[in-house]
């Protein structure tokens, strides 16, 4: 990923744009044949002599064309024929996003290929389901692998989908309207490139597509920071229901275990995060262009791409190496006392006949009871006349019952994977 934002790939790209747009020019006549052929075959990229050209000249094009026009000679005069610097500039950036592209969702597809087993393995794992930071309802740990390796998918869509508004490039000259760079030749070159000419432009083409290709990685990092929040969140001393395989030890405390990966990924995102107000600011610009955003983009698309790439691979490690321990999670259903089957007994009430408001009420008092006496919300409600005369002993103790939990969870695995279907890749849990 790094290679792919170096002085020496960018000049690459511009000389690969300018020869497809001298190739074009022969292909219609403009050119002498033969042109694009012999200026590839002795041309060099010289990165020294074009910063040096560029500290006299004070513009890196032109002192990239005339490097290569020392090498070349009087044939050189064909090279930027009728273009203007964004055209080359704009065509090369949108050819190292899709490369940049390309790569995250192959280190996408390794993470969620990691997220998929270790949810397979772990789809019956019962634990303590949360809401506001609080015992909720049991869930399984599976289900909560599964619902990121689903938002997983959604991610990865927005690439594609970023890849596709980004593979446009311009030749149109200096305000867009193909004055001295026919739109036929456009064409032509474009396509050799693997673009599609974008179908209206200023001088630039325009930066809301930029901004689109930036919202996909920050939704990503946003889905890595999701996984990492809730690993740091469970690996609290009073939780330890998971561990980092590699947890971090302190410089004073010997016992500590902190999960700093997690913690990592947590603050590299707020750093990829803070790419997109610039990316929509750059989108305007004065009337057929300005520079305000060169200046930005060639910080912020280095960074973030990087910075991506880099979770990408870092939450596939802590994924991969992810430690699960069952029996901790078992103990925590356990210490909340039956609590977080309230809603089921609440609504077996509401089915024997109760009023809800009067089985709200009850179901409140015994839980309120249960955490003040630190005694089981299933003793109480076997106990309670109320709630005997509407349920027999055998109805409350399916109630408090994990099994029909176990199955109703198979039901999202089964809409993510297909009916009645396994998991039969590499387990990495």
């Amino acid at each position: 990923m790094k290679d792919l934002w170096t002085l020496q790939r960018q000049y690459e790209l511009w000389l690969r744009v300018e020869l497809a747009a001298l190739e074009a020019l022969e292909d219609l006549n403009k050119v002498p044949l033969g042109t694009a052929h012999r200026i590839r075959s002795q041309v060099q990229i010289r990165p020294q002599r074009i910063l040096e050209l560029e500290r006299e000249v004070g513009h890196d094009l032109v002192a990239f064309l005339w490097t290569l026009e020392e090498q070349i000679g009087p044939e050189g005069r064909w090279l930027h024929y009728g273009l203007t610097s964004s055209d080359v500039k704009d065509t090369a950036l949108a050819l190292v996003l899709l490369e940049a592209l390309d790569l995250l969702v192959l280190k996408l597809e390794k993470l969620q290929a990691t997220l998929k087993g270790l949810a397979w393995r772990h789809r019956t794992t019962v634990m303590m389901g949360r809401t506001h930071g609080q015992w909720a309802e049991p869930t399984t740990f599976g289900l909560k692998l599964l619902g990121w390796f689903e938002e997983g998918r959604r991610v990865e869509e927005r690439f594609r989908r970023a890849r596709e508004t980004i593979a446009v490039g311009k030749l149109s000259g200096a305000v867009g309207t193909h004055a001295f760079f026919p739109p036929e030749a456009e064409a032509r070159a474009l396509g050799q490139l693997g673009l599609q000419p974008c179908p209206v432009t200023t001088q630039v083409v325009s930066r809301d597509r930029h901004a689109e290709v930036l919202f996909a990685l920050v939704s990503c990092a946003s889905w890595i920071e999701k996984i990492a929040l809730e690993v740091r969140h469970l690996s609290r001393s009073e939780v330890r229901e998971v561990e980092e395989g590699r947890p971090e030890g302190s410089s004073a405390m010997p016992h500590k275990r902190n999960p700093i990966l997690s913690e990592r990924l947590c603050g590299l995102s707020r750093v990829v995060r803070a790419s997109l107000a610039p990316a929509w600011e750059n989108n305007v610009l004065w009337h057929e262009r300005d520079m305000s955003h060169s200046s930005v983009e060639r910080v912020l698309f280095p960074q973030t791409f990087i910075l991506v790439d880099y979770m990408l691979d870092r939450a596939r490690q802590l994924v991969g190496e992810l430690r699960v321990f069952p029996a901790r999670m078992e103990a925590r259903l356990k210490e909340a006392k039956g609590l977080p089957f309230s809603e089921g007994l609440l609504l077996a009430l509401v089915q024997a006949g109760m009023g809800r408001r009067a089985a709200h009420e009850k179901v409140a008092e015994l839980t309120h009871r249960a955490q003040a006496e630190q005694r089981d919300l299933a003793e109480l409600v076997l106990e309670d006349p109320v709630i005997r005369s509407y349920l027999s002993p055998a109805r409350v103790r399916s109630i408090f019952s994990l099994e029909q939990l176990s199955t109703q969870a198979e039901a999202a695995f089964t809409r993510v994977f297909g009916e009645k279907q396994g998991y039969n890749g590499d387990d990495h849990a």
